[in-house]
């Protein structure tokens, strides 16, 4: 009979060590994570985290002397590379598993990776043969593997911090709203405007020379005279009331065009709509 592999640490029981069965090794696996004190959510520098599982259950006799060996060995190369142990199921685990190769020849084969739950981190998954290995050389070969998922661990830790980073971050700014460029040239009440202005002005300039002009007498009836200050003042009204149209049409063509608005998305963390902007 044979124990079960090493499972997750979410997963395993409290305690670290199984009963091993008779004539078989026992699975060492990381101790239930205990309630861990506050902290702030971001920490100023990153903290990489991993607990460490070993299964030796098929590597034959000499499985629970390497399983106590890599452990101790496995867990030093951890704590020298500053790699602290995880705390939960958020946190990665290391699995190395080392099994007797089978047939009469000496060995073992050694797998390791890292993993989240029961996922798989990357492509840190890996299995190597030891042919004629001693158990002295399978601890050295799986404290190698370790080894080689320091990077992997650092890596998770990292781009677990920046997701933190960047879910913490504020949103950003919307763009501000730029009104629209005014409209070239002039509108129809401004052409409208400058027509009456320009014919205002000389209505104005015709009914003033009329208007100031002195009577004359009239050659054909001497009693009477011929006076163009009627039609001068006639035309001088005309003309200022055309050119006062005139002026009126023009700002108020000049004042619609100062009138901008503009409708610009507007984007922030879990909102969306529209913004109105412009000047009047």
């Amino acid at each position: 009979m044979h124990a079960a592999p090493a499972k997750p640490p979410a997963a395993a029981a409290s305690g670290s060590t199984s009963a091993p069965a008779s004539g078989s090794t026992s699975a060492t696996t990381p101790a239930s994570p205990t309630p861990r004190p506050a902290e702030p959510a971001l920490a100023s520098e990153t903290i990489a985290r991993a607990s460490l599982a070993i299964d030796t259950n098929a590597a034959g006799p000499a499985g629970p002397v390497i399983h106590e060996r890599l452990d101790e060995v496995g867990n030093r190369q951890l704590r020298r590379a500053e790699v602290l142990p995880g705390r939960g199921p958020r946190d990665p685990w290391i699995r190395v598993i080392v099994r007797a190769l089978p047939g009469e020849e000496p060995g073992y084969v050694i797998g390791s990776g890292l993993y989240v739950g029961t996922d798989p981190v990357g492509d840190s998954v890996h299995e190597t043969e030891c042919r004629l290995c001693t158990e002295g050389e399978a601890v050295e070969r799986g404290t190698a593997e370790i080894e080689r998922l320091v990077p992997f661990v650092r890596d998770f830790a990292q781009a677990q911090r920046e997701a933190q980073l960047k879910a913490a971050a504020p949103p950003p700014e919307p763009p501000k709203p730029e009104p629209p460029p005014p409209p070239k040239g002039l509108g129809g009440r401004g052409k409208a405007g400058v027509a009456l202005l320009a014919v205002g002005g000389v209505g104005v300039v015709v009914g003033l020379g009329l208007a100031i002009r002195e009577p004359r007498p009239d050659p054909d009836m001497p009693l009477y005279e011929i006076s163009t200050r009627p039609a001068g003042v006639v035309t001088l009204g005309v003309g200022l009331a055309a050119a006062i149209t005139g002026a009126v049409l023009l700002a108020l063509d000049r004042k619609n065009t100062q009138r901008r608005v503009s409708w610009l998305p507007s984007v922030g963390r879990g909102t969306a709509g529209l913004s109105l902007a412009g000047s009047f």
